[in-house]
């Protein structure tokens, strides 16, 4: 991407002006301030919570760490960035950036937080997108967060200009090397702590700056789907690992999950094999103009099949899927949206006013339920899980005795699987970023 970024984020930056033109037009507004935000502290503490940018700033402006600082936009002249780099011998304030996106801005450095009103103007003509909603109202805005233009920033966002697929990309490949050191760790006997910290030293990232708390898990932990207790020391008997972390690039983000089995050639590695499988089957399937529920339920049934596959329930697999039983095998959603967010915003947004469409009753988990665009970026990650408490109910119920609990019982200890990958849906299909960058790095 190096090559290429400054003429892809001149393309982004641009297509985001006309956006801006769009919204001030019908909000009858002069311009938009947003705050990047600042840190906040613990509740009756001294300490900052880790910072995280507002991520409509970070929309704009390729840098995650500008806490303090503002942006300005009218949607004709160049956006203006006020940079906060205070004097401070206390904490470490980044220094203004010399970046290939640097020379799309306006700049002023603001020396004290307070300095802003100097620059603001009639606030009550603008716009206020942020957290700090009090700040905004001492300020004198009144339009702060208008849901309105929320829906329709919302909205642009779930379709990915180049340079944001470019970056999700480049997000890739320390997960990449995270997971592969990880992978090592594992089988080289380490602890789920031990495992955390090989894919953080690979991966370049602290516990503090990962996109999300990393999932550790090996055997049943790995049933839990957003664990993240990490024990340091190891279970008596090592039969299965999963891993369910990503990265950052300029703050969009990666979302990638593997499976494996100690043994390599037992009947869980196969699970593992025929769930990676279907995954990649099903993303080669997926196309524009067909709802993301639809692979949701393509998946199901794949799992279903599984279940008969494997003789885990012993029922034909269409009979499996219109009980329902899969859904305690696979119990979340197919995936979700995937940028500067981990869990990006619109999936159930239908357009840009902002009607909603939630998701099936029989599918409360699934987290979005959007008819595939080009430049939509979404994770694909389905899974089979071995979860005591979704199985309970089916043990006293009449189809019960279908299913093989001798062979469920000794998988629980397994926990589960899950395998994830990246992609961007584009006029002709979707491309797997997951996939490529592991090519690229020779995997």
């Amino acid at each position: 991407m190096s090559n290429s970024q400054p003429l892809l984020f001149q393309q982004h930056l641009h297509s985001l002006q006309n956006v801006v033109q769009d919204i001030l037009q019908t909000n009858h507004a002069d311009g938009i301030w947003i705050y990047a935000g600042q840190e906040q502290c613990y509740f009756l503490d001294d300490q900052t919570k880790p910072f995280k940018i507002n991520p409509l700033f970070n929309y704009f402006v390729p840098h995650p760490q500008a806490s303090g600082s503002w942006l300005y936009l009218d949607g004709v002249n160049k956006p203006h960035l006020y940079f906060y780099q205070p004097d401070d011998y206390w904490y470490l304030h980044q220094p203004a950036p010399q970046a290939f996106w640097t020379e799309e801005f306006q700049w002023t450095i603001l020396k004290h937080a307070d300095e802003i009103k100097t620059y603001l103007g009639d606030p009550q003509h603008s716009l206020y997108f942020g957290e700090e909603v009090r700040l905004a109202e001492a300020l004198g805005f009144r339009q702060i967060n208008p849901q309105k233009a929320l829906n329709y920033l919302h909205y642009q966002r779930s379709i990915k200009t180049e340079y944001e697929i470019a970056c999700i990309y480049q997000a890739q490949f320390a997960a990449l090397k995270g997971h592969q050191a990880a992978q090592a760790a594992f089988f080289d006997g380490q602890s789920e702590f031990e495992i955390n910290l090989a894919y953080l030293q690979a991966s370049q990232q602290s516990d503090l700056n990962v996109p999300y708390a990393n999932i550790v898990a090996i055997n049943q932990h790995s049933a839990v789907l957003h664990y993240t207790a990490l024990q340091q020391q190891n279970p008596a008997q090592r039969l299965s690992f999963l891993l369910d972390a990503g990265a950052s690039h300029l703050g969009y983000a990666s979302d990638i999950t593997r499976s494996y089995s100690v043994d390599p050639n037992d009947e869980f590695a196969e699970m593992i094999r025929v769930l990676e499988h279907n995954k990649l089957a099903l993303i080669e399937q997926m196309q524009v103009g067909y709802n993301y529920l639809s692979y949701h339920t393509m998946m199901q049934q794949m799992i279903a099949q599984m279940l008969q596959d494997f003789e885990l329930v012993q029922l034909p697999a269409e009979q499996i899927f219109e009980e329902g039983i899969n859904r305690s095998f696979f119990p979340h959603g197919l995936g979700h949206f995937l940028g500067l967010q981990v869990h990006d915003v619109a999936g159930f947004q239908q357009n840009r006013r902002g009607t909603h469409k939630a998701p099936p009753e029989v599918y409360p988990s699934l987290r979005c339920t959007r008819t595939l665009a080009p430049n939509m970026v979404l994770t694909v990650e389905p899974g089979l899980y071995f979860i005591p408490l979704l199985l309970q109910r089916w043990r006293n119920h009449p189809l019960g005795k279908r299913f093989n609990w001798q062979k469920i019982e000794h998988f629980i200890a397994y926990g589960g699987i899950r395998t994830e990958d990246n992609i961007v849906i584009r006029a002709n299909g979707a491309e797997n970023l997951t996939q490529q960058a592991l090519t690229a790095l020779g995997g």
